[in-house]
């Protein structure tokens, strides 16, 4: 099925406005590795970091999740919830909601709330297309579009890259992020992301470094470092339990530099 081309074309068309995805708010294994998630690319959150990634498994997924984050003055609440279908057809499709609240109301916008629906389709067992629209409101209130593609020459090493905000509005920026991971073996999985403003004129540059080591299979121990564009970097760590029918993830991210930003993530996924 030749689909993908065409969905993306008709998602551009019906995308005449964007706003900023909640990327910090979902993801406890991406955050666990230090944001390096877009090789990688193989659970619900997915839906964000790479959507060409969807079509790595074969199940459904249902998944959820709770974000604290403590900036020191005040915290931000999000809640999530996420179902992937990539077992009854050759084209995995996901669907994501994020609901945002913040406990001070220093602009009367202290609630945020987000939607993206994800398409994926693999070609030649190797090659994998994939395209996210988000819609997000109150603040910002519009749509946005993600395209991306993910190459598997072989177990041991994959290439990801995907493109942001592809229909631009005044005050976003194009972003193109890239991926290059690792599988070695059945115990190491490493990842390296680029993320590149093609436009920004300075601090157009970011980096992600990750390393997830598996024990037993089933037990997952994450760290990785972000060099954040703003000089804002953070590191995270991250545990992980996987189950024949489900996992359970949690992730903590400090930013450093004299910053006192912290959060907490903990996910909950059922799959059949």
């Amino acid at each position: 099925m030749k689909i993908l081309p065409f969905l993306t074309l008709a998602l551009a068309v019906l995308t005449a406005t964007e706003g900023r995805a909640f990327y910090e708010s979902i993801g406890a294994k991406s955050v666990g590795m230090g944001g390096a998630f877009r090789a990688m690319a193989d659970d619900n959150s997915a839906i964000f970091f790479n959507p060409a990634g969807l079509t790595q498994t074969k199940r459904y997924t249902v998944g959820t999740g709770y974000t604290l984050v403590n900036s020191g003055s005040e915290n931000f609440h999000y809640l999530s919830g996420s179902i992937v279908d990539t077992k009854t057809s050759p084209v995995g499709a996901g669907v994501a909601y994020i609901y945002k609240k913040r406990d001070r109301d220093y602009d009367q916008q202290t609630e945020a709330q987000e939607v993206a629906v994800a398409l994926a389709q693999e070609y030649l067992r190797s090659f994998h297309l994939g395209v996210t629209t988000h819609y997000l409101w109150p603040h910002r209130k519009g749509w946005r579009l993600d395209a991306s593609a993910l190459f598997i020459p072989s177990h041991y090493i994959i290439f990801g890259v995907i493109g942001k905000n592809l229909v631009h509005v005044k005050g976003d920026q194009r972003e193109v992020d890239f991926g290059l991971g690792s599988r070695l073996g059945e115990y190491v999985n490493l990842d390296f992301d680029l993320l590149w403003l093609p436009k920004a004129k300075s601090d157009n540059l970011g980096y992600n470094l990750g390393i997830e080591l598996v024990a037993r299979k089933e037990i997952f121990i994450r760290g990785g470092y972000s060099f954040d564009r703003s000089d804002r970097d953070w590191y995270g760590l991250g545990l992980g339990w996987r189950m024949p029918r489900g996992s359970f993830e949690y992730a903590f991210r400090r930013e450093v530099g004299g910053s006192d930003v912290t959060g907490h993530w903990l996910e909950i996924a059922v799959s059949i």
